[in-house]
């Protein structure tokens, strides 16, 4: 008897400490990183966290490719509980053969009492540098106009500086289409009276555009060589915008998923 006795009772002990252990209830809970490879992107995942009203972790992108990557977040979903939500964060930019991160949050309820979940990476893009050039027509310095539209793009001239020893022009250019828009105003060149082109000398990035947004770029040339006949303050100039203007398509990669798994060392580290 006192044998059954001492066996109910140690397993009531055990089957207490196990409910106990169960229980345990943590202000923020922490999930392992994550690593993730394909042929075009490296997904890198560190401090993800729950805590009772939110989720959010540290997303990282890695673009192996010559091409743009765009990273739409509303496109993914977050799976937990079997329930699927979508964050609201900003689109991310990835340069060719670069890095970038944005953080992911999900405002909810109980999170951090969450030890697992899923999140469906899709709203990944590739957008190729070898866009199709958009036509624009020469512009004239002095301008006989300050705007002007090459396709769906619609530009402005926000200042003018022509003097004998430099030019300087800044322009605001708006894209408005349904593909990706580039500005590469490397690319202009200012036609002379002597007939020569003469590049742009202000250097400037690749600029992309998605529809509705807009940027500002300047185009600069320095004193020339030929008296009185090139002083740029004095002589008609033409903008010859070449293939500053293009347009490329946004193609869909492969969705990812990442799977979040409950970090009890850090967790308990953290506490």
């Amino acid at each position: 008897m006192k044998k059954a006795i001492l066996g109910l009772a140690l397993a009531f002990s055990i089957g207490n400490a196990a409910m106990a252990q169960k229980e345990v209830k943590y202000e923020r809970l922490f999930y392992k990183d994550l690593t993730l490879e394909t042929g075009d992107v490296k997904i890198t995942v560190d401090n993800a966290v729950s805590t009772a009203a939110e989720t959010k972790f540290k997303l990282k992108i890695t673009n192996f490719t010559g091409n743009y990557i765009i990273f739409k977040p509303e496109e993914s979903k977050f799976i937990i509980n079997g329930k699927e939500m979508s964050p609201k964060e900003k689109w991310l930019i990835i340069k060719p053969n670069e890095s970038d991160f944005r953080v992911i949050n999900l405002k909810g309820a109980a999170l951090n009492e969450v030890k697992s979940y899923s999140f469906v990476m899709e709203g990944l893009y590739t957008v190729s540098t070898k866009a199709t050039v958009v036509p624009a027509a020469n512009f004239d310095l002095p301008a006989a106009k300050n705007d002007f539209e090459a396709g769906d793009f619609k530009c402005t001239v926000s200042s003018v500086y022509k003097e004998s020893d430099r030019t300087e022009v800044k322009f605001k250019c708006a894209y408005n289409g349904k593909k990706i828009g580039f500005i590469q105003a490397s690319k202009a060149a200012v036609k002379m009276p002597d007939g020569k082109e003469y590049a742009n000398a202000k250097k400037s990035d690749l600029i992309l555009l998605m529809k509705g947004e807009n940027e500002n770029f300047t185009l600069k040339w320095d004193r020339m060589e030929g008296g009185k006949a090139m002083d740029m303050q004095k002589v008609a100039m033409t903008i010859i915008w070449h293939e500053t203007f293009m347009e490329s398509e946004a193609v869909s990669l492969k969705a990812e998923t990442l799977k979040f798994e409950f970090d009890e060392a850090t967790t308990t580290l953290k506490k």
